[in-house]
Parts: structure tokens; sequence; C-alpha cells
């Protein structure tokens, strides 16, 4: 008899706390998903110190994700590394992806590219590919760089034309940038149509596109003729009339 009382005890003690950190993280989840972050991280914060049992890697990982939405980055790269120290891990990606992310909007730039470019070379990722090519949009336009950048939304829309991502209605703020890294944005964007070495050609798409009311133009540059679509003063707008246009079957590039 006191050896099944100890075996219930025993057996108790291992699987109580699991059930109470499962209902516990599903609590969290909601709050998360509300936006309810300094929530998830008194009560996360207070499970990770408290509870020493199995794998907290998917509270680890809530965890870090709030405090990287409110701007805690130290505190946010502890737990995503928390995780990383569990080499089987099953939220390895998913950490790897957050600690990326606090370097981004940290302005380290390079670091977060590295570890983007990490996981995007890593075929098990495939789909975080897309969240990946997005921050890396991100990047380059912080870095000025804004051909890169619209060459990775180009293939974010390609590759994955139905990610959440290109719904996306504002960037990822970027906060104590590095010195001297350039945080240069362009003050108005555009879709092109096509480019032609021949003006005639360049005509005939520009009147195809007004016939349809795209309020089309021809731009001469070095080389030929560009056939561009609106100006708009953000990246959205022109994103926006990009995917309206290929709807329409034309090729169509939001560009700087």
């Amino acid at each position: 008899m006191q050896k099944t009382r100890f075996y219930f005890m025993v057996l108790a003690l291992l699987i109580l706390p699991r059930i109470c950190l499962a209902a516990d993280l599903e609590t969290l989840k909601v709050d998360f998903l509300q936006g309810n972050y300094r929530r998830v991280i008194f009560e996360g914060q207070a499970q990770v110190d408290r509870i020493n049992i199995g794998n907290t890697d998917e509270l680890n990982c809530i965890l870090g994700l709030s405090y990287l939405k409110e701007g805690k980055l130290d505190l946010a790269q502890s737990s995503f590394q928390r995780v990383l120290n569990n080499q089987k891990s099953k939220f390895k990606a998913q950490a790897t992806l957050g600690l990326a992310d606090t370097f981004l909007i940290g302005g380290k730039f390079q670091e977060a590219e590295d570890i983007y470019n990490k996981l995007i070379a890593d075929d098990s990722n495939n789909n975080q590919k897309a969240a990946v090519l997005y921050r890396l949009s991100q990047l380059e336009f912080k870095r000025g760089n804004n051909q890169l950048g619209n060459d990775y939304l180009f293939k974010l829309k390609r590759d994955f034309p139905l990610s959440p991502e290109l719904r996306l209605r504002k960037a990822l703020e970027i906060i104590n940038p590095q010195p001297g890294a350039p945080l240069k944005e362009t003050s108005q964007y555009s879709v092109q149509a096509g480019f032609f070495s021949n003006q005639a050609n360049a005509g005939k798409l520009r009147d195809k596109l007004l016939a349809k009311d795209f309020p089309a133009y021809i731009e001469e540059s070095a080389g030929g003729y560009r056939v561009r679509v609106g100006k708009f003063k953000t990246q959205t707008e022109a994103l926006d009339l990009e995917s309206k246009l290929s709807k329409e079957g034309f090729e169509a590039k939001a560009c700087p």
C-alpha cells in the first residue's frame, strides 16, 4: 500500500507540473495573440524561473517574442538562446529566426543577415523562407539598398504569393542603429511594367495601360525606355498596384 502511494506521489510530481505548464501555455498564447505582451512576460518569466522540467522551449519562444515586441532585445535574446541551447528542440528554427530579428531591430544588420542567409540555405526551413525573405527586404531598405530590397520582395511574391508577409503594412522598426549605418528611405515609388530599347514599343504598352485606366508614362533611361505606372510615397501603395497589374496580366515590379 505504501509503495502504491509512493508511486502515485512520484507520478504526480512528474506529471502535474507538465499539465499545469500546458494549460498556462495555452493562456499565454491567447494573451500573445491579443497583444498582451507585458502579461505574457510577467506570467511567462515567472514560469521559466519556477519550473525546471523537461521541455519549456515553446514557452521560451513565446516569451522571447513578447520581449521583442516590447523592445527588450537583451531579454529576448536570452529567451531564444535558451531554446537554441537544446540542440534537439523542435522550436530551434523559430528561435533562430527570433534571434536574428533581435539583431535586425537592434540595427546589427550584418549579424541579422548572416543568420537569415543560413535559414534560407537550410532546406528544412521551407516554412520560414517567406518570413526570411521579407526580413531581408526590410534589412536592405534600411541599409539604403533599395534595388536589392525590391529583389527580395520580388522573390517573395514569386515563390510565396499567398504568404501573409505580402499583406504586411508596417515594416519592422529599427532601434539603436549601428553608428554609420545609413537609414535612407526613398521618397517615391512606382511600378515598372516594361523596359524597351524601342520607344514605339514602350508607347504601345503605355497606351494599353492607359486604356485600362492605369496612370502609365514613359521614362527614358540609359539604354532604353521604362514604362512606369503611378507615383507613390509609400512602398505599400506601389506593391498594391503591382498586385493589381499582375492580375491584369502585366509583368509588374514595384521599384523606387
